[in-house]
C-alpha cells in the first residue's frame, strides 16, 4: 500500500515527464506505474494540468539536494556558494548519466507554445530561479564585480544549459568536465 499517494503520484509523474515528456505521459501511465486506480489519481488531482502544477512546484522547490536549499537560505553568502550551487546541479546531472537535465527546460521546450496556462507557470518558475540566484549574489558582502548580479545570473543559467545539453549529446565525461571547469573558472572571475 502507498503511504503518501499524492506525493508518490507527483514523484513518479516527475520522473515520467523527464523520461517521456509531458504529452507522452498519460494518466494511465502514471496509474500503472504506481499500481493505483484512476479513482485514486482523481482523488488527489482534478486533471493533468493540476498535476503539472504540483510536479513543477515539486521539481522547483523540493527535488534538488538539501544542500542546494541550505545554500540559498543563508543570510550572508560567499562567492564559493554560487559556485557550489552550480556544482550541486551539475553533479545531479552526472549521477543520472546525462539521461535528463532539467524538467523546467524540457517543459519550456514542449509546452510554452501550447497555451498560456503552461507558459505562465513556466515564466513564474524561470523568474523565481533567476531571482533566487540574483538575491544570493547580492548577499555576498562587499560584492564588487564589473558585472551586475543580473548579468552573472544570466551567464550561469545560459552556461549551465549549454554545458548540460552538450554533455547529453556527446556523452563524453572528459569533454563535459573540461567545459564545466572552464565555466567555473570564468564564473569565479566574474564574482
Amino acid at each position: 500500500m502507498i503511504k503518501n499517494p499524492k506525493q508518490d503520484i507527483i514523484k513518479i509523474s516527475h520522473n515520467l515527464f523527464l523520461l517521456n515528456w509531458y504529452k507522452n505521459t498519460s494518466i494511465n501511465n502514471i496509474c500503472e506505474s504506481l499500481e493505483i486506480s484512476k479513482w485514486a489519481f482523481y482523488h488527489h488531482f482534478r486533471d493533468k494540468k493540476s498535476l503539472f502544477l504540483a510536479v513543477m512546484d515539486y521539481f522547483f522547490y523540493e527535488s534538488a539536494p538539501k544542500e542546494f536549499y541550505e545554500i540559498l537560505g543563508k543570510k550572508v553568502a560567499e562567492k564559493k556558494d554560487v559556485i557550489d550551487l552550480c556544482k550541486i546541479l551539475h553533479k545531479q546531472f552526472e549521477e543520472n548519466n546525462y539521461k535528463w537535465w532539467c524538467l523546467l527546460g524540457n517543459m519550456s521546450l514542449e509546452l510554452s507554445d501550447v497555451d498560456e496556462f503552461y507558459r505562465n507557470k513556466l515564466v513564474e518558475l524561470f523568474t523565481n530561479w533567476e531571482n533566487w540566484i540574483i538575491e544570493h549574489i547580492k548577499k555576498i558582502p562587499n560584492f564588487s564585480s564589473k558585472r551586475s548580479p543580473e548579468t552573472i545570473t544570466k551567464f550561469i543559467i545560459i552556461s549551465m544549459e549549454w554545458i548540460n545539453m552538450t554533455a547529453k549529446v556527446y556523452k563524453d565525461k572528459k569533454k563535459d568536465k573540461q567545459n564545466f571547469d572552464l565555466f567555473l573558472e570564468i564564473l569565479d572571475g566574474m564574482l
